[in-house]
């Protein structure tokens, strides 16, 4: 609905002072036409004042024809409440209050074309009318023509330059109207304006959100090409990198996909899951596999060939393999004076829980938290090992209220969380943790798991069956159907 009608139409006491004003603008009417017939031919100084009291009339008569339009006779009240404004406009044409009743009424009707010309002929006389230019910009958007409303929305924005909601609005309507370069270019000039994070990020937000439909890549390789240009932060540079890298692929350049993870994972060498990527890449490519090992075994090796190799194997399902490389890479780093990052010690670790090999896996961690005692993620990452086997879960707690005063609203940490108070006995306090974790990540299995499990404890018996109902269509696991099964509840097929 457009904001422009005033609401005090809407009420009785409204109709009311509708119906005076039109008895008092007729009433000054007469007197006008009695003085002409009983003077002098009428002079033309009065003639403004008659055709604006005329105008008054008919807006008055049609306001309470539009109310009368909530009968029985909606159509033709309507139709003849349009007519009643029309006349206002001709006998006042400069008053834009009439153009919006006009512009309100064919809106209603969902008549968005003659709304948006109505309004369009008045800006064309006044283009400083703001509100009926920014009525005109929701008209169009409606009326499915973007092109329309982002020519209007311009206009506005230029008046407005402050107004961050109006040109994200605006960038909006260009990528609808294919006007892609005009969305990117204003992009830049948000930055150019405001020079914050808010602004440098919003081109990698489109990046992300073309990147979804693979029909759009090449308009997701442009935002990430503004979005580089706007960025100097390592972690988003390379991030930018492996989503270039993937839309890359969906176009079929392999190349050039390859060469984005290399960049990505140069930007910031604290992130591995660019050279994963890579090495699931290569693993399919029997020729790059021989390569990669080669070139790993010279004596001139750096430790990104070896990571590469790691990344391959371990994509080959040669996990003893892989551990063994990143252990050697770890030996290396160490000889050049080097601590690993966190991300290093996360990739290692996980491969080495994959395995069952916990002891290894708790003192790599244990050594990685005293590097960087301040991960989040690795932080979590421990506490959850812990919280599995149901040991340290006092140290396990501490580490993950560590892991939340980073991230709150971190799902992982919040379901890691209620893990540990679930198997420390405290159910309800679980449950609290469990809930918000499944609210935000509901398409996580295991957190829809650990919810039904909490639910069951606190005797919510059918709560539980649903949330583990949903965990088995998402990830078919044997202990979650058998749950089902124990308590009477089908198990379904998972979810394509």
């Amino acid at each position: 609905m457009l904001p422009i009608r005033i609401p005090l139409w809407r009420h009785p006491a409204g109709t009311c002072f509708v119906l005076f004003l039109f008895f008092i603008a007729a009433l000054c009417v007469g007197c006008f036409s009695h003085k002409a017939t009983n003077s002098a031919p009428p002079s033309v100084l009065y003639e403004p004042d008659s055709r604006q009291a005329g105008a008054l009339a008919l807006y008055a008569q049609g306001m309470v024809l539009e109310e009368s339009s909530k009968g029985s006779d909606t159509n033709a009240a309507k139709e003849a409440a349009l007519d009643a404004f029309r006349h206002a406009a001709n006998l006042d044409p400069g008053n834009p209050k009439f153009v919006a009743a006009i512009a309100q009424n064919l809106w209603d009707r969902e008549r968005y074309d003659d709304a948006l010309e109505t309004l369009e002929k008045f800006l064309q006389r006044d283009d400083a009318a703001l509100e009926l230019r920014l009525a005109a910009a929701r008209v169009a958007e409606a009326a499915d023509r973007p092109a329309d409303a982002a020519r209007h929305c311009r206009i506005l924005l230029d008046a407005q330059p402050e107004d961050r909601e109006l040109a994200q609005a605006l960038i909006r309507l260009y990528f609808l109207s294919e006007q892609s370069d005009r969305a990117l270019a204003l992009m830049r000039e948000q930055n150019e304006r405001f020079k914050d994070k808010a602004s440098a990020l919003l081109p990698a937000q489109w990046a992300a959100y073309f990147s979804r439909d693979p029909k759009l890549q090449d308009i997701a390789l442009k935002c990430i090409d503004t979005a580089r240009d706007l960025q100097d932060e390592p972690q988003i540079r390379g991030v930018l990198e492996s989503l270039a890298a993937e839309c890359w692929l969906n176009l079929g350049q392999t190349n050039k996909a390859v060469a984005c993870l290399l960049e990505a994972y140069r930007s910031n060498e604290a992130e591995h899951s660019p050279l994963v990527r890579l090495g699931a890449l290569w693993a399919t490519m029997p020729d790059a596999v021989k390569a990669i090992e080669d070139k790993a075994a010279l004596p001139s090796a750096t430790h990104v060939d070896m990571l590469l190799l790691a990344s391959t194997r371990q994509a080959l399902e040669d996990k003893d393999a892989a551990i063994k490389i990143l252990e050697d890479v770890y030996a290396l780093r160490m000889r050049q004076g080097y601590f690993p990052e966190a991300g290093f010690y996360i990739w290692l670790a996980a491969l080495l829980e994959s395995k069952k090999a916990l002891p290894e896996t708790e003192r790599w961690l244990t050594e990685a938290l005293s590097v960087h005692p301040y991960s989040h993620e690795l932080q979590n990452f421990l506490a959850y090992m812990w919280a599995e086997q149901g040991i340290n879960l006092d140290k396990a707690n501490k580490l993950v209220n560590a892991a939340l005063i980073a991230q709150p609203n971190n799902a992982a940490y919040q379901d890691t969380k209620g893990w540990i108070l679930y198997k420390a006995g405290r159910y309800y306090d679980a449950l609290q943790y469990l809930l918000k974790a499944a609210e935000n990540d509901n398409e996580e299995p295991v957190i829809l798991d650990h919810t039904g499990d909490a639910l069951l404890a606190v005797g919510r018996k059918n709560e539980a069956i649903s949330f583990w109902t949903e965990s088995h269509k998402l990830s078919p696991e044997p202990t979650v159907a058998e749950k089902l099964r124990q308590h009477g509840a089908p198990v379904p097929e998972s979810t394509p």
